[in-house]
C-alpha cells in the first residue's frame, strides 16, 4: 500500500508562483465591480474590459486559491456520459445549447491565451469517458450518437490507450488540457492596468445592487454599474446564501499525482465506482499522472480512505511507486446539472451571480462569462435562457439528485 502524503497540497498550486496584487485600500469607481478572482471572474473582467469597460475584481484570498487551483486542467466539452440523460430529462434544446456553449468556452480560452500569449502548457488532446463493463457498451453507443447528433464531435471507441480492459469509450476529439494556475495569472495580467483593476485579500463586507452599486470591503468602497457575484455559492448580500442553497449543492472529490513512467495520450473519466479520471499531465518537463474522483457530499466520508482508494488504483493500473501530490476540490453543482448564470433575484436591477460549474469550471465558467458580457453590454446571448440562473428546473431535480447520492 502506497504512503500518502502527509500535508495536502495542488501540484498547480505547489508548481506555479503567481504574481501578487495590493488589497483595497482606496474606494473608487469602475463599470463593472467582480466579487470572486477565479476562472470565471477574471474571463469576466476580461472580456468586458476588452469590450471597453473598466472592472475592478474583488478577491478575498489570493489569485488562483480556491477552485481554479485545485482543478484537474482539462478543458473539454465532454462532462462524462450526461448528453443523453439530459436529452431525455431537459429536451433536446437544453441539451444542444449545453454542449455548444461549452465547446465555445474551450475555443474562447484557446483564443484568449493566443491573444494574450499566456504560457499555461496549452495543447490539444482527446478526452474519453470509458467503461470496463460489457452490459454498459449499447449506453456508451447510444451517448455517442446523441453527442454528435448535438453537433459535438463524438465518437464511439472499443479501444483506448489506457491499461485497463476497456469495454468502450466515447471519445470527444480536439479538446484541450492547459496548467490551470498558469492560465488564471495570465488573465489577471491581461485585467489589471488601463484603468482597470485586481485586488487580493479584499473580501466583500457588503454588497448593494442600486444606481450606482457598491462593493465594500473593511477599508474601502466600490462603486460601479453592475456587480457580478462570482464565486461558489453567493455569501452575500445574506439573502443569497439562503437562497442558492436551494438551488445548488456541494461535492467534495479528490485527487493523487504520481509519477508517470511511461506516457500516453488522451483524458479520461468514467462514470463507474472504483474507476477514475486518469490525467496525464507534462508540464515543465515534469511527467505525471493525476486520478482522481471519489466525490461525496462533505462531510459524509474520511479523507485518508479517499485517496487512498485512488492510490491503491494507481498502484494497481499504473505501477506507481509513489505518490507526489494529493489535494481535494469542493465543487457546487444546479440540482438540474447546468450552471446558474444570471440576475441574483428575480428583482435584480444591476446584480448578477455565477455559480454552480459542475466540477466541469474551465469550459463552464467560460461560458458564463461570455453570458454575462453580453447581458451587461446590452446583447442578445443565444445561451441565457438554459443558464438561467432562477430557473424552476434546479429545485424540481432535487429529489432525483438526493436519490443518487443516498443509494
Amino acid at each position: 500500500m502506497l504512503k500518502l502524503p502527509e500535508q495536502e497540497k495542488s501540484y498547480w498550486r505547489a508548481s506555479v508562483k503567481t504574481p501578487s496584487y495590493p488589497s483595497l485600500t482606496n474606494s473608487l469607481d469602475v463599470d463593472t465591480i467582480i466579487v470572486g478572482g477565479g476562472i470565471c471572474g477574471l474571463t469576466t473582467a476580461y472580456l468586458l474590459k476588452q469590450a471597453g469597460l473598466s472592472v475592478a475584481v474583488l478577491e478575498k484570498g489570493t489569485i488562483g486559491s480556491g477552485t481554479t487551483g485545485q482543478t484537474t486542467g482539462k478543458v473539454t466539452s465532454q462532462h462524462n456520459i450526461v448528453y443523453t440523460e439530459m436529452l431525455e430529462r431537459l429536451g433536446e434544446r437544453t441539451a444542444r445549447i449545453y454542449g455548444e456553449a461549452n465547446q465555445a468556452g474551450l475555443k474562447q480560452i484557446e483564443e484568449i491565451i493566443n491573444k494574450e500569449k499566456i504560457s499555461c502548457g496549452w495543447r490539444h488532446d482527446d478526452n474519453y469517458v470509458y467503461t470496463t463493463k460489457a452490459e454498459q457498451v449499447k449506453q456508451f453507443k447510444s451517448e455517442a450518437e446523441t453527442a454528435a447528433r448535438l453537433g459535438l464531435p463524438a465518437v464511439f471507441e472499443t479501444e483506448s490507450p489506457l491499461p485497463l480492459p476497456v469495454k468502450a469509450a466515447v471519445k470527444f476529439t480536439d479538446q484541450g488540457k492547459l496548467n490551470s494556475v498558469k492560465y488564471i495569472s495570465g488573465l489577471a495580467d491581461a485585467v489589471n492596468g488601463q484603468g482597470s483593476y485586481v485586488f487580493e485579500n479584499s473580501q466583500a463586507a457588503s454588497i448593494r445592487d442600486g444606481e450606482p452599486c457598491a462593493v465594500g470591503t473593511k477599508d474601502a468602497e466600490v462603486t460601479a454599474r453592475n456587480i457580478i457575484v462570482a464565486t461558489n455559492v453567493p455569501t452575500l448580500p445574506l439573502v443569497a446564501r439562503g437562497a442558492y442553497c436551494i438551488l445548488e449543492y456541494p461535492t467534495t472529490s479528490y485527487i493523487v499525482a504520481v509519477p508517470l513512467k511511461t506516457k500516453f495520450e488522451g483524458m479520461y473519466i468514467s462514470p463507474n465506482l472504483g474507476e477514475y479520471s486518469i490525467f496525464p499531465v507534462t508540464f515543465d518537463k515534469e511527467q505525471l499522472l493525476f486520478i482522481g474522483g471519489e466525490n461525496h457530499i462533505p462531510g459524509t466520508a474520511k479523507a485518508e480512505e479517499k485517496y487512498q482508494k485512488l492510490a491503491n488504483f494507481a498502484e494497481e493500473w499504473f505501477d506507481a511507486k509513489e505518490i507526489k501530490y494529493k489535494w481535494r476540490a469542493r465543487d457546487y453543482l444546479a440540482y438540474d446539472g447546468v450552471p446558474l448564470v444570471g440576475k441574483m433575484y428575480p428583482w435584480s436591477k444591476h446584480l448578477y451571480v455565477a455559480t454552480a460549474f459542475k466540477k466541469w469550471g474551465l469550459t463552464n465558467t467560460t461560458a458564463a462569462a461570455m453570458i454575462l458580457r453580453d447581458q451587461i453590454l446590452g446583447r442578445k446571448s443565444p445561451w441565457a435562457d438554459v443558464f438561467k440562473s432562477l430557473r424552476l428546473s434546479s429545485v424540481a431535480s432535487i429529489p432525483r439528485t438526493m436519490a443518487r447520492y443516498l443509494k
